[in-house]
């Protein structure tokens, strides 16, 4: 059997051809390549930003909660405090009334005739009242005030 000999129009056309089909076949299969390498790349940077959106939003909001506790440990604190110092006024009211109500001038102290029984008398209010105060501190609420004659 004897071999045709390809006529030059034929390798010319296959030439051409090859020529002309690998680039336009190598461009379309290297875009393509981009192109899903550009859609990874922008679905991978969309990723991270969601991601930090998330991460931002869980921040703020554990700041929010942070200050929503403060907030509310301040008040608690502050309503704790104003508690404490009405006891205390109270507390102080009632031994104030209670010193009133215990203390009787010795006679001759409502009205001073020297400097010297002025002395003497504050002397001793002052010594009761402090007798008082150890008493009432200590617990001993009813307390009976000598009375100087």
């Amino acid at each position: 059997m004897a071999r045709r000999r390809s006529s030059i129009p034929e390798l010319l056309m296959i030439k051409i051809l090859s020529v002309l089909v690998i680039p336009v076949v190598g461009y379309y299969a290297v875009s393509q390549i981009m192109q899903t390498a550009f859609t990874q790349q922008i679905a991978t940077i969309q990723a991270v930003n969601q991601q930090a959106q998330e991460q931002q939003q869980r921040s703020i909001e554990v700041a929010r909660q942070q200050k929503v506790a403060a907030a509310r440990a301040a008040q608690a604190a502050n309503e704790q405090y104003i508690e404490e110092a009405r006891r205390r006024g109270a507390a102080e009211q009632a031994k104030t009334q209670a010193w009133y109500a215990s203390y009787q001038a010795p006679k001759g102290c409502n009205n001073w005739k020297t400097d010297t029984q002025m002395v003497a008398c504050v002397e001793q209010e002052n010594a009761a009242k402090q007798e008082f105060d150890r008493k009432w501190d200590a617990g001993l609420k009813e307390t009976s005030q000598p009375t100087m004659r």
